[in-house]
């Protein structure tokens, strides 16, 4: 009888242990590029904001299918128009950091196919620009490296947020009453944060 329970308990233990093993080598976890904690390693690329440009890995004029092999399926999607808009949330919970992913598709020429990126907004205060400028920065911090003008407002659960935007550099700042940074949008030169479909 001693024999059998300690058999049971060693099995037990092996099983228990195989289990923990494989759940922690989820890979397309989206939590990585909008985690809210430090707990993974990222080099500082993998959380720059560069103007015009990228945040993160996620790159302007990059084919949108390729963020979902990056970060894994959407936690919600939408599309009209030739446009699509893909967002990921932190932990995969509406109340986490989102990072959404706004993509248009060019009809009428030879790559009509592929729906290229065109905005990039992020909420996690992780992402920094190189002047170590995001989310939780002040808007007075923020003016003295960007040349800001309103382009849009929206209104969340605490009030109006405002976008202003650096057309010359193809950035975009979300400020709230508190005049503090709420999201960072990255978009072309020229441009503005608005989108054919709404972002948050």
């Amino acid at each position: 009888m001693m024999k059998n329970c300690f058999l049971i308990l060693l099995l037990s233990t092996a099983l228990l242990a195989c289990n923990q093993s494989a759940q922690k080598q989820n890979v397309n976890d989206t939590t990585r590029q909008a985690a809210d904690t430090g707990a993974t390693k990222t080099s500082p690329a993998d959380r720059l904001i560069t103007p015009g440009r990228s945040i993160g890995r996620i790159l302007l004029n990059e084919n949108v299918a390729n963020v979902s092999g990056l970060l894994g399926r959407p936690d919600s999607s939408d599309a009209a128009m030739g446009s699509s808009l893909m967002v990921w949330y932190a932990h995969h919970k509406a109340s986490g950091y989102r990072t959404s992913v706004f993509a248009h598709r060019k009809m009428g020429t030879k790559d009509e196919i592929i729906s290229r990126i065109q905005k990039i907004l992020i909420t996690s205060p992780e992402f920094k620009t190189a002047e170590g400028l995001g989310v939780g920065s002040a808007m007075d911090a923020i003016k003295k490296y960007y040349d800001l003008s309103p382009t849009s407002d929206y209104k969340n659960k605490d009030g109006k947020v405002q976008a202003y935007t650096d057309m010359n550099k193809g950035i975009s700042f979300e400020i709230d009453v508190n005049n503090k940074c709420v999201g960072v949008v990255v978009h072309q030169i020229h441009d503005t944060a608005a989108a054919y479909l709404d972002m948050h």
